[in-house]
C-alpha cells in the first residue's frame, strides 16, 4: 500500500449511493471497503474515506471554492463554505470520468468541462457536496487568452 500524506473524512446517509460515484463514475482507486465505509486513494497523496451515518447532513447549493467561483457567474454568489474538494486526474480518467457522470445525469455546475487554467468539471456527489474534477495536464483551448 502507498503512504498517504493526507486524509479526508466525510460521512454519507447513502453509502450506496456514494460507492456509486466516487468507484463506478469517477472510478478513483479503492482501497478497502466495510459495511459502514469505504476508503479511495487520490493519487498517492490522499486517502478519501466516506463512513456511514444516517444523520449525514447533505448539502444545499454550490460550495464556495477560493480562486474561481465568483468568476463563473453562480447566482446567487455562495456564503458559506460546505465540504467540497477538488480531484485531479490524467487527461483519459477526466474524459472518461466526465462521460460517466453525464450519462448518469450527475448535477453539473455546466454541461461541459471548462478553462480555468485547467481543465475544470464541477458536479455535486450523493450528498450535494461539490467535486471538482480536474485536468490540469492537457493544453488550453486554441481560442483561450490570459
Amino acid at each position: 500500500m502507498t503512504s498517504r500524506r493526507f486524509f479526508l473524512y466525510t460521512s454519507t446517509d447513502d453509502l450506496a449511493a456514494s460507492r456509486r460515484f466516487y468507484k463506478d463514475l469517477v472510478r478513483l482507486e479503492q482501497i478497502w471497503d466495510e459495511p459502514d465505509g469505504v476508503a479511495y486513494g487520490i493519487d498517492d497523496a490522499v486517502q478519501f474515506s466516506i463512513d456511514y451515518n444516517p444523520d449525514a447532513e447533505r448539502a444545499t447549493g454550490w460550495s464556495f471554492q477560493p480562486g474561481w467561483v465568483y468568476g463563473l457567474g453562480i447566482e446567487p454568489r455562495p456564503t458559506s463554505a460546505h465540504n467540497s474538494w477538488s480531484i485531479p486526474l490524467a487527461p483519459r480518467q477526466f474524459k472518461e470520468a466526465v462521460a460517466r457522470l453525464q450519462a448518469a445525469c450527475t448535477e453539473a455546475l455546466r454541461p461541459e468541462p471548462f478553462w480555468v487554467g485547467y481543465w475544470s468539471y464541477v458536479v455535486k456527489d450523493p450528498m450535494g457536496r461539490t467535486v471538482e474534477l480536474s485536468d490540469p495536464v492537457s493544453k488550453a483551448p486554441a481560442d483561450w487568452r490570459v
